[in-house]
């Protein structure tokens, strides 16, 4: 449940009058003796706010009359200080588990304040945060601050419940560990053994010692009004509103017929309790430490990032410090040494491609001339680089930080220096054909299909063209069948000079066996280049292949996020590794050997591993846009813009060519960016030779033509004889009908026969002689 607040100064002045008419006891002889004045409270809170530098909050908190309470008090206290309060999020008593988680993901999907104040009673406080642990947002990047409804039962909690919440910090009233406390304490210990009671627990909080001051400010009150001869209620009101001693719980003093505390207690919650970090009072703010008078604060321990380092806002001017991945696994981009440490400067001095594109951009700045700057490195991700950044550790992180929008949530990227982009590295492998039709591959079904029917075709063309001088075809219809099929495949195995007999269908074969020539010699050449693709094909399993096997990153890189929340990869079966060597050798052992299948990166460092290790390897795959690489600065900061402008200038100038080769060499995007070659060579198809079958298939017809000239002069002389008889010859000798027509051409043919008879008998009594 969501309610915007929109208090000015006057309001708010008003609302805390009636607040305070409101607090006071409804009867004049009701005495609290416990905390309900909040103003106290949220000035303790602003102030721990301004101390920490937490310049917008979210305040998270009950919605009853306890909740609703301090807000008065909290915005007039946030009007005098350079605090935001620009989200309250109010959560009902009666809310359950999944209305409190729902409440949670809706704040944070709207609200970019990375610190949440919670003003809550114990029970309903102490769910939120073991939901907020549970969905992560506890310590990663949010700080908490807890209010006196929760800190004030704090040591009567759950130690289960209490691990779970490491980084909470509370504030709560003060109570001074006197040695009348210290023996109260142990006497209670004692009690609660001698009870045996599983339901009274050894541990008071301090609402249990202000009931104990209680009691023993009545029982000095009664003793003292015991001497008095009479005592009216106003009487023994005004003893009580005047009793004041020093009790377990410090000083007990009631102002306005309400305890007042002076002095708040600032603690954190870490893996061994309550470590007090602080306090606070009403005229020295936050300043006073255990140490009496002399001002000490300790340092607040995060769970994510140890102790703080608190710099405050980026300096306008003076000293920088400039945060440094702590990875040695690329140098061309930061090459850090630990023999480079200067002792006398207390810096670094190491080279790298991101130093010196910075150095160069901060030179190009018209920075102040006592604006200087130090490199700080920083172990762990560039996400906890990111963070430091944020959490005002360093004033700006430079390096090989690739921009995403994961990161722009707490810093601001300049421009980018160097374009990147996500692919795949792979190992080329020599696979064998898997298929055992692979031989078929080279031509096309079509094709196959066209080259059967062109050697049947071949085949009865020749069988026509040699019907009478060859004894090839001669036999059965069956023996004739046969020769037809098989004749174009013997001509082009066994070839053989009399194989034909005309020279028409010499001509055929020619044409024929040209043919087949160029096809074999199609087929011997595509065949080669599939076999010879299949291998120097590199293995390139397909997504969801590669999501059953293992997977490499770079080691702190984003591309862990993008592996798990992009493209569906489990954590367990991603591998980091952290320089060029870790990726061949995890490539070389493979994902059943402990190496991994691919390696996921960024292309400038693929590019520089393809540059050491040159063959073998190949880029692969799709590739998945980044917005390349930048420097982190404070979100806000006015350094971003110039930097920008900085570095789009100097991009383009000759400079960043001359610093690229001197890094990277001669690397380009040609040399590599060439993809995976393809193993689906296209097959030949019936189209791919229409030229040439179309030329065979006339002069094949031509042949044919030429061969039966004697059909064709038959029909011209029957045509110019009837052309002749319709004109000359009467009527009386013409045919009449068709069977006189057929008559009349068989007595030719017969005549025919007659003529060429003497010329056989005299062949056969040559050979008989």
């Amino acid at each position: 449940m969501y309610r915007n607040h929109i208090l000015v100064f006057f309001e708010a002045s008003f609302a805390i009058k009636l607040g305070e008419s409101s607090s006071l006891p409804q009867s004049p002889y009701l005495i609290r003796t416990a905390i309900a004045d909040f103003s106290r409270l949220a000035k303790a809170v602003v102030s721990i706010l301004e101390n920490f530098k937490w310049k917008e909050v979210a305040v998270i908190y009950e919605d009853t009359k306890y909740g609703n309470a301090i807000f008065p008090y909290l915005t007039n206290a946030v009007e005098n200080s350079s605090i935001h309060v620009f989200h309250k999020t109010a959560i009902p008593t009666s809310a359950d588990d999944v209305q409190i988680s729902e409440e949670l993901k809706l704040m944070l999907a709207t609200v970019q304040s990375k610190v949440l104040v919670v003003h809550m009673t114990s029970a309903l406080a102490s769910r939120l945060l073991v939901l907020a642990n549970k969905a992560g947002i506890l310590s990663q990047g949010y700080s908490w601050l807890v209010t006196d409804g929760f800190s004030n039962f704090v040591e009567t909690m759950d130690p289960i419940a209490l691990d779970s919440m490491k980084g909470v910090i509370g504030v709560r009233p003060y109570v001074p560990n006197t040695k009348g406390l210290k023996n109260f304490k142990t006497r209670y210990k004692s009690l609660s053994l001698m009870n045996q009671s599983n339901e009274t627990s050894d541990q008071l909080n301090i609402v249990g010692l202000w009931a104990y001051d209680t009691i023993w400010a009545l029982a000095m009150t009664v003793e003292r009004i015991g001497t008095m001869n009479s005592s009216s209620p106003r009487e023994i009101l005004e003893e009580i509103l005047g009793t004041g001693f020093r009790g377990i719980s410090g000083d007990f003093d009631l102002v306005n017929g309400q305890l007042q505390p002076s002095i708040f207690q600032v603690f954190d919650l870490t893996e061994s309790g309550q470590r007090i970090i602080g306090y606070w009072n009403l005229d020295q703010g936050y300043l006073v430490g255990s140490a009496g008078n002399k001002l000490m604060i300790k340092k607040i321990i995060r769970p994510e990032d140890g102790t703080r380092r608190n710099l405050g806002e980026m300096p306008a001017v003076g000293h920088y410090i400039i945060g440094v991945p702590m990875k040695p696994g690329f140098p061309e981009f930061i090459n850090i040494d630990p023999n480079n440490y200067n002792k006398i400067n207390f810096a670094y001095d190491f080279p790298g491609f991101s130093i010196e594109v910075f150095e160069s951009v901060w030179n190009a700045l018209a920075l102040p001339n006592n604006a200087t700057y130090e490199f700080l490195t920083v172990d762990g991700t560039y996400d906890e680089l990111c963070c430091k950044v944020d959490n005002k550790n360093i004033h700006a992180a430079v390096g090989d930080i690739s921009i995403v929008a994961s990161r722009t949530n707490c810093v601001d990227f300049t421009l980018p220096y160097l374009e990147s982009e996500v692919t795949m590295l792979i190992k080329v492998s020599h696979a064998e054909p898997t298929s055992m039709w692979i031989f078929l591959k080279p031509l096309s079904w079509d094709l196959w299909l066209t080259i059967i029917c062109i050697c049947i075709f071949i085949g009865f063309v020749v069988r026509v063209l040699d019907r009478r001088g060859s004894t090839l075809f001669s036999g059965s219809r069956r023996k004739q069948l046969s020769t037809i099929l098989m004749f174009p495949c013997l001509s082009v195995a066994i070839p053989q000079r009399d194989m034909v007999a005309t020279n028409c269908s010499r001509l055929v074969l020619v044409l024929w066996i040209f043919l087949a020539f160029v096809l074999m010699q199609s087929y011997t050449a595509n065949l080669s280049s599939i076999l010879t693709v299949k291998q120097l094909q590199p293995t390139i399993p397909t997504l969801k292949e590669l999501q059953k096997q293992y997977v490499g990153y770079q080691d702190g890189s984003f591309v862990k996020g993008l592996l798990i929340n992009q493209l569906g990869f489990k954590e367990e079966m991603l591998r980091p590794y952290g320089s060029a060597e870790d990726y061949r050798e995890a490539l070389c052992n493979g994902s059943d050997n402990g190496g991994v299948a691919a390696i996921f990166d960024e292309i400038p460092y693929i590019k520089l591993f393809l540059a050491e290790y040159t063959t073998g390897y190949v880029m692969a795959g799709p590739t998945y846009r980044t917005d390349g690489l930048g420097f982190a600065f404070p979100i806000g900061s006015p350094l971003v813009a110039n930097f920008s402008r900085a570095i789009l200038n100097f991009t383009q100038g000759k400079n960043m060519t001359s610093i690229e080769k001197k890094y990277f060499g001669k690397l380009s995007v040609d040399q590599y960016d060439t993809g995976p070659v393809s193993s689906s060579s296209p097959s030949l198809s019936t189209r791919s030779f229409g030229g040439l079958f179309l030329i065979i298939g006339i002069v094949v017809l031509l042949a044919m033509v030429v061969s039966e000239n004697h059909i064709l002069g038959t029909f011209i002389r029957r045509y110019i004889f009837r052309c002749i008889s319709d004109d000359d010859i009467p009527g009386s000798i013409q045919p009449t009908s068709e069977d006189e027509m057929t008559e009349t051409n068989n007595q030719e043919n017969r005549n025919q026969m007659n003529r060429n008879e003497p010329t056989e008998e005299a062949t056969i009594e040559v050979q008989s002689s």
